[in-house]
């Protein structure tokens, strides 16, 4: 849902990323993000190895480099049933769209869901981040398409909060924005 979906929904080489935020949907099996990544760790534990994230275990994926070398790549497990207050996890809701990745069919976030979460995110950090956000804005709206819900702006007022802060500092995405954005409060369109 983050940076690696970006990366696959608007793929650039400078593009790079440290984790991959995966969301499942929590089915009759009863399966939240704790119970995944206890799995991960403990059926799969030639492949994962745990990493300690602001005090929690999360997985990490042992990624083998060319020269041999491993890298552990954070895999950070979401669930709605665990973050009921992060409705844009609810997989029955949001716009997914899939893609295959090495001949896998991958579920991602459509573009607009995650320009919608990148700019809530760019407007929420600082520093680094806050500046791969906005890139990440740049990117991904040549492929967003204008009336998708996910980027009507008009009754949320942190959006438009975010949308107005972006602009007063990156006020050359504005046409690109306004293209694909319905925004009464700063655009005046749609």
């Amino acid at each position: 849902m983050g940076g690696a979906a970006v990366c696959l929904t608007a793929p650039d080489p400078s593009r790079r990323t440290e984790d991959v935020d995966l969301v499942i949907h929590v089915d009759q099996r009863s399966i939240t993000a704790d119970i995944l990544t206890q799995r991960l760790l403990s059926s799969f534990s030639s492949e994962f190895g745990p990493v300690n994230q602001f005090g929690h275990i999360i997985p990490a994926y042992r990624l083998r480099l060319p020269n041999g070398a491993i890298q552990l790549v954070e895999v950070e497990v979401f669930d709605y049933a665990s973050w009921p207050n992060r409705p844009q996890y609810n997989l029955q809701t949001a716009t997914r769209v899939t893609k295959l990745i090495n001949g896998y069919p991958v579920k991602l976030f459509s573009p607009e869901w995650l320009t919608r979460e990148k700019m809530l995110s760019q407007y929420q950090r600082q520093g680094f981040k806050h500046s791969m956000d906005i890139e990440d804005l740049a990117r991904l709206m040549r492929y967003c398409t204008p009336g998708k819900p996910e980027l009507d702006f008009d009754h949320d007022q942190e959006l438009q909060r975010a949308l107005s802060s972006l602009l007063q500092e990156r006020p050359r995405l504005r046409s690109g924005l306004r293209r694909i954005l319905k925004c009464r409060e700063i655009f005046r369109n749609w």
